[in-house]
């Protein structure tokens, strides 16, 4: 499959006050100098026959997904004079044109006019089949139960768009069997699979809305729960889906602007888009409401971008948790992951800008080709690097889709982190950010717990790393640690120490005794690099270890607002360049990150 990457611009940095507060941190210049300071120590419109009011969703050239919405999709009223469809167990009641009734293997309600049909009752083994040419047709499901034990409950073969509204205090069900009866069937070139159609519960050859405040559940016991060849769109309503294989799948795109959606997807993908020869299309836009996944494979997957912009979103997924062959782009909405691999993965860039993410389990937290942080809050745990800007391999031999590691010592100019505001909390038992190009950090805050073994370390480039602006504590082994380079523009103090234990407090405070840094981790660790526009030229600063804090907050192993007693200076310095140290100046300052892994599939 051709892979996309694409690029998005930074937004103008922010650095949230959380950290700034807890620091006693405020904005300040620094003079640019050369790296060396040592210093020793430890409605009912008729839409049936007519263009759709409104433009389709669209995508311009740099997937900066806008969806528009037309009259038709948030159409979720009828007319009295609509088709009235009374299922019966083992047939139907139809009042109205429009729609016609016919035995075949099972049960068919034949829809061969565009108009609002009203579907109410339950029909065992029995289809809705929409058979509507160029016009649209409105679907309201009323308190409709369906059943069909060899194709899909509801399939929409034809009709420019078809619209399904969930009628307000109602219950909806639409469940298959294990196996489909088809007429015609195709082996799929890539995988060799043989499939036909309808391959889903709920399956739509054309454009298909989803409206109304009312319940649908829909189990798909032989593959897919909802399967959209063309675009989709979930407006709002009460949505469960379980899956054999992928939740929810739409063609041209999934955009879900509302609702409550819970989707168990037990072997394939939860929500995924898949049109990759268009470049426009293939994308999940997520705007609001609420969703749940549980998925064998990945969350949520798209080709070319997933969107972000709102919603309470929570994921438990066999493989990664956001998955694009292109870009990933979060702006809002509040972000639970739980990953057997990645937190977040994107082919090409990951870009956040607003938002709150809680990775609470990854292999890796956010990966990408390049990685901007503009904003948002972001915690994250991961059992190899937190973050990693890696061009990866599409190859592998698991079966997994993935990057491979740090990458050696090769540098490679496409990888790029930066961070210019926002809130990073990582805990990464790798390293705990990794880029096998640049990194800067410019401005936000920065709070890593690296690693404990000497392969890894806290901060690893295979480029340049800068400080510019910000607030940055980044704890781990001494083994494979680097420190910022000379070139930066912010001061930056580098404590190498002898074991500190997990829990235990390390204060650095200036020549006043005024608190620029109380922090405690949830880890051993004997480097510390700390970064922060309180850091001034010609002022002397002294670390601490040990000790005991008393009253005040703590957050991220940031203390303040309480009293430090009881902490043994470790030594001191006097800034007169941008790096100084505290301790020997050991680790590796220079290119390199050892470790990883081969890419995966």
């Amino acid at each position: 499959m051709k892979q996309c990457y694409y690029r998005f611009t930074a937004a103008a940095a922010v650095l949230l006050a959380l950290a700034l507060a807890l620091c006693g941190c405020s904005s300040g210049g620094n003079q640019a100098a050369a790296e060396g300071t040592d210093a020793g120590g430890s409605g009912g419109s008729n839409f049936w026959n007519s263009e759709e009011n409104g433009a389709s969703a669209g995508t311009p050239a740099n997937l900066n997904v806008t969806v528009d919405y037309s009259d038709f999709d948030v159409l979720d009223t009828w007319d009295d004079d609509a088709c009235r469809i009374e299922l019966q167990d083992g047939g139907a009641s139809i009042s109205g044109s429009g729609a016609e009734a016919e035995q075949r293997e099972y049960y068919v309600v034949k829809i061969t006019e565009g108009g609002t049909y009203v579907i109410s009752g339950s029909l065992e083994n029995g289809q809705i089949y929409v058979e509507a040419g160029e016009n649209q047709v409105h679907l309201v499901l009323n308190g409709a139960a369906i059943s069909c034990n060899a194709s899909a409950p509801i399939y929409i073969n034809n009709g420019r768009k078809t619209v399904i509204t969930l009628a307000a205090g109602t219950e909806n069900i639409l469940t298959d069997g294990t196996d489909y009866t088809y007429s015609v069937t195709e082996t799929d070139a890539e995988t060799g699979e043989v499939t036909g159609e309808p391959n889903a519960a709920l399956f739509s050859k054309k454009a298909l809305t989803m409206n109304g405040s009312g319940s649908l559940s829909v189990t798909g016991n032989f593959n897919n729960g909802i399967t959209c060849k063309d675009e989709l769109k979930i407006m709002n309503g009460t949505i469960t889906v379980t899956a054999k294989n992928h939740g929810i799948r739409g063609n041209d795109f999934v955009v879900i602007k509302g609702g409550s959606i819970a989707v168990a997807a037990s072997e394939g993908d939860g929500i995924k888009s898949t049109k990759a020869d268009h470049a426009e299309k293939g994308y999940v836009y997520i705007e609001n409401g609420t969703l749940s996944v549980t998925a064998g494979d990945d969350g949520i997957q798209a080709v070319t971008i997933a969107v972000v912009k709102g919603g309470a979103i929570s994921l438990a997924c066999g493989k990664d948790g956001i998955h694009s062959d292109g870009g990933i782009s979060v702006s809002g909405g509040e972000i639970l992951i739980t990953a057997e691999d990645d937190g977040m993965h994107a082919d090409g860039t990951l870009s956040i800008s607003g938002g709150t993410i809680d990775i609470e389990k990854s292999y890796e937290g956010l990966e990408g080709l390049e990685i901007d942080i503009s904003g948002g809050k972001i915690h994250l745990t991961a059992e190899d690097d937190g973050l990693n800007a890696s061009a990866g391999s599409a190859s592998g031999t698991d079966g997994w889709r993935g990057f491979g590691g740090g990458g050696g010592m090769q540098y490679d100019s496409s990888c790029q982190i930066y961070i210019s505001g926002g809130y990073l909390y990582v805990d990464a038992d790798g390293d705990g950010i990794d880029s096998n190009g640049d990194l800067t950090i410019s401005g936000g805050s920065v709070i890593i717990n690296g690693p404990t073994n000497s392969g890894n370390g806290a901060l690893d480039a295979n480029g340049t790393i800068l400080v510019n602006g910000g607030f940055l504590v980044a704890s781990g082994s001494s083994g494979m640690a680097e420190y910022p380079s000379g070139s930066s523009e912010q001061n930056v103090i580098v404590a190498t120490l002898s074991q500190q234990q997990a829990g235990a407090l390390l204060r650095i405070e200036d020549a006043d005794g005024n608190d620029l840094l109380t922090f405690t981790s949830t880890k051993t660790y004997n480097s510390l690099v700390f970064s922060s526009p309180d850091i001034k030229s010609g002022m002397e600063y002294t670390v601490y270890t040990g000790g005991s804090y008393f009253g005040g907050t703590e957050s991220d192993g940031l203390m303040a607002d309480g009293s430090y007693t009881g902490g043994s200076a470790f030594g001191s310095v006097t800034v007169s360049t941008i790096l100084s140290y505290v301790g020997t100046s050991g680790g590796m300052n220079g290119p390199g990150g050892m470790g990883g892994r081969p890419g995966r599939r």
